[in-house]
């Protein structure tokens, strides 16, 4: 019950983002659709993983639903990016560097600087690695599987 309360949350979330930044009303709830996936498998693989690989897998899967849904609703990827991504970016983390870093405990402030950059650069990495395997796909595709 805990999981499900969690991914509408993130269905909200990233809906109530895309509305704050004026995304096309028609895309709003594809994008909240899109949001709440990639919430939902890091929900999964985190009992498995630690954050920053759970963020990995979640991130690829908004990555590629976002590529997909750009080419079928024919609008920017960054329409879907943007607030699908919501969810995953480590809010809590910041906000717990500068409180531990305030009370003086540098010790707890560093370590969760460390994951809350572990978190964003899974995150970036995610976005790398789909744009980068659909961008040597359509290499191949187009030019086609010769090897001359």
């Amino acid at each position: 019950m805990a999981m499900i309360l969690q991914i509408i949350g993130a269905y909200v979330a990233t809906i109530t983002s895309g509305i704050i930044l004026e995304i096309p009303r028609h895309l709003v709830f594809q994008t909240g659709f899109i949001g709440a996936l990639g919430y939902t498998i890091y929900l999964v693989v985190l009992p498995y993983s630690d954050n920053a690989l759970a963020t990995l897998c979640g991130g690829i899967v908004i990555a590629f639903l976002s590529q997909l849904a750009a080419r079928i609703l024919k609008s920017p990827v960054t329409v879907f990016y943007i607030p699908s991504y919501f969810p995953l970016v480590p809010g809590a983390g910041v906000y717990k560097i500068a409180y531990f870093y305030i009370q003086g405990n540098s010790h707890l402030a560093g370590k969760n600087f460390i994951e809350s950059m572990l978190v964003s650069g899974a995150i970036a990495l995610s976005v790398f690695l789909v744009d980068s395997f659909l961008e040597i796909y359509n290499t191949l595709k187009t030019k086609g599987f010769k090897s001359d």
